[in-house]
């Protein structure tokens, strides 16, 4: 079970406790609509469509109170009241997916709605490490208005859950990493691309952490690709997915035989319905008493945040997809080799972040992204970071503050 439950902390990139009261209804009528083998797919869009952008709100306890108000905290004091989040359901490619949006407009709608008053300056697209709930990446995107208003204007944030790793919101599917790179993809192109894309009128930047990290280039390579064979026939030169950053944050994209976790972690992966089952009867003992478990495990975890995790992910499906996913991250990126000639040539709309001890994003793979872009692309190794950053305040604002430096440092490449 120690090895379960560090398996769980290791892939676990989590933020602040979310998911109240509103939420919790709009979750408990989506799972009675979607529960395994009576599923209706037409009763489910039915009902998202009629719950849209409901807002995250927290319990009544001094922590969900401080999260409801929104402060953003660093060095133990309140910088400023960003927007509350908001969670959504949306349909992308017949796949239901919860998005997380914070945006400092009443009415900014998703793809750029026609109540949408002002488009924002700039978007914000974060695609999340494994587990993957957009919730984990509250307070990175709070901090994001506070770091990015003054330089940046109107702000808009997504943050977009992986298939299957959003606690309720699923189909009866276990996905591989093509298919949430696929997805990520969809979710790029329905958008940004096309009519509504080309109206929005805002610049983009494409944020990945961990695997997600991966996710995001892979998907923009792709989405972009797509759109150089649709404009072909056409007289524009050139697209979002041609301007758009990416910035990754400790990405993992390549497996690392010389990591010891892993391998442990591999070997954990290979049977994902035992550490499911792990995580379900973890999730029945009362929550206080798992926030201490997960605290003892890793120091680094937060009250607020391991709160969350005893909330959102000890459950059988989300672990069952978090492992599986896990498994076939070793198996696809064990023979991958990393595209460095697109890289390359992408090079200066790129940022990446590494930190000390990662076996994700180890250090010869900070060396080799060095040696291969730099000093085209923005690249920077923090020794006060960690991998898992979202499960602090502190950290969470510095990497925001890492984020404005990127986008500061290559302001050329939107134009």
């Amino acid at each position: 079970s120690s090895q379960c439950m560090q398996a769980w902390v290791g892939l676990t990139s989590v933020a602040s406790r979310a998911a109240g009261a509103r939420a919790s209804v709009i979750r408990s009528q989506v799972e009675s609509r979607l529960r395994l083998g009576k599923r209706s797919t037409a009763a489910f869009w039915k009902l998202a469509s009629a719950n849209q952008r409901r807002p995250v709100t927290g319990s009544s306890s001094n922590s969900s109170d401080r999260f409801e108000r929104g402060a953003i905290m660093s060095g133990g004091s309140a910088l400023r009241v960003p927007p509350k989040p908001s969670v959504t359901v949306v349909d992308v490619a017949g796949e239901p997916t919860e998005v997380i949006e914070t945006f400092e407009g009443e009415d900014g709608g998703l793809g750029g709605s026609e109540t949408s008053s002002a488009a924002p300056d700039l978007d914000v697209v974060i695609f999340p490490g494994n587990p993957g709930s957009a919730l984990f990446y509250i307070p990175y995107m709070q901090s994001l208005h506070a770091t990015l208003k003054k330089d940046f204007g109107r702000v808009r944030c997504r943050a977009v859950s992986h298939l299957g790793h959003s606690r309720d919101i699923y189909k009866a599917a276990f996905y591989t990493l093509e298919d949430q790179v696929v997805h990520k993809q969809r979710f790029l192109e329905k958008v940004y691309s096309g009519e509504k894309g080309d109206k929005a009128g805002s610049s983009l930047l494409v944020v990945g952490h961990s695997i997600g990290g991966f996710m995001a280039l892979e998907a923009v390579k792709r989405w972009q690709a797509s759109e150089k064979q649709k404009r072909r026939a056409s007289r524009h030169s050139r697209h979002v997915s041609d301007t758009c950053r990416i910035f990754a944050q400790m990405p993992y994209m390549q497996f690392d035989e010389g990591s010891p976790k892993q391998l442990r972690l591999e070997k954990v992966a290979q049977r994902p319905y035992i550490p499911a089952a792990f995580a379900q009867c973890l999730g029945l003992v009362p929550h206080f008493l798992t926030v201490r478990l997960i605290r003892l495990f890793d120091k680094n975890v937060e009250a607020e945040s391991a709160r969350h995790v005893a909330g959102q992910l000890l459950s059988y499906t989300v672990g069952h997809n978090a492992f599986s996913l896990a498994r076939d991250e070793f198996k696809s990126l064990r023979r991958k080799e990393i595209d460095w000639q697109w890289l390359k040539g992408e090079a200066a709309r790129l940022g990446f972040v590494f930190c000390p001890g990662d076996h994700w994003s180890p250090r010869h793979l900070h060396r080799a992204t060095e040696e291969n872009l730099a000093p085209k692309s923005w690249v920077r190794f923090e020794p006060t970071q960690f991998h898992g950053f979202v499960t602090r305040h502190d950290s969470s604002h510095h990497m925001a503050e890492l984020t404005r430096d990127f986008l500061g440092d290559t302001s050329s490449s939107f134009n």
